[in-house]
């Protein structure tokens, strides 16, 4: 009788955890936040910022699917820049990878996607990104979608229709979730701004 109160009280606590942890949905599938990382600016506000999210079971070092939220501050705030500089970047790590931009004028959004793979390797990665400026006006924010795909694993048809499906899969989805997310870290880190500030003012009346 005594385990049944343990039983609940440990459901209770793992689905408290899973609750807690971010996650979002794309194509379909649920992704939870695996890693998360940001800079900080000379003058305290935060800087370049990442979310990693992945499937039950993978892990950043370790994935077949992987979403992603980026945060650029200090990029300006042209989606299509930034499209075009990522599409020659891939072209300077890999001259024979090839990539597509779509913009939107209407949200001014613009989204890039490529194929691209390391000398040597038998796995070639398949990335869609999408940019728009960020809602508080400091540069851009962007999405992430990358999936693994073994040599011979897929036929030509096969590339296109992952790309047809990944493309509108990130056409259709909202950027308000990562604008949230990083909103939410700013917020985060101005309220703690102070608290770190006052051990510094108390010294220094002290000294006084």
């Amino acid at each position: 009788m005594r385990l049944l109160p343990l039983i609940v009280a440990l459901l209770a606590c793992f689905s408290l955890a899973r609750a807690d942890t971010p996650s979002v949905v794309f194509d379909d599938e649920r992704y939870a936040l695996s890693f998360e990382d940001q800079a900080t600016l000379p003058d305290g506000e935060p800087g370049d910022g990442i979310a990693e999210f992945t499937l039950a079971g993978e892990s950043v070092d370790n994935w077949s699917k992987l979403f992603a939220f980026h945060a650029y501050p200090e990029m300006g705030d042209d989606p299509v820049a930034a499209v075009e500089t990522l599409g020659k970047i891939v072209k300077e790590n890999n001259k024979d990878a090839n990539y597509a931009i779509i913009t939107n004028d209407e949200s001014g959004e613009a989204m890039i996607d490529f194929l691209t793979w390391a000398p040597e390797s038998d796995v070639m990665e398949f990335n869609v990104f999408k940019y728009a400026r960020s809602a508080d006006g400091r540069g851009l924010i962007a999405m992430q979608f990358a999936q693994h795909v073994k040599l011979g694993e897929l036929d030509v048809d096969g590339m296109r229709a992952l790309r047809v499906r990944a493309v509108d899969a990130m056409a259709a989805t909202d950027m308000a979730q990562a604008q949230a997310y990083f909103a939410n870290k700013r917020s985060t880190s101005a309220s703690k701004a102070p608290e770190e500030r006052e051990p510094a003012l108390a010294r220094a009346g002290r000294d006084d």
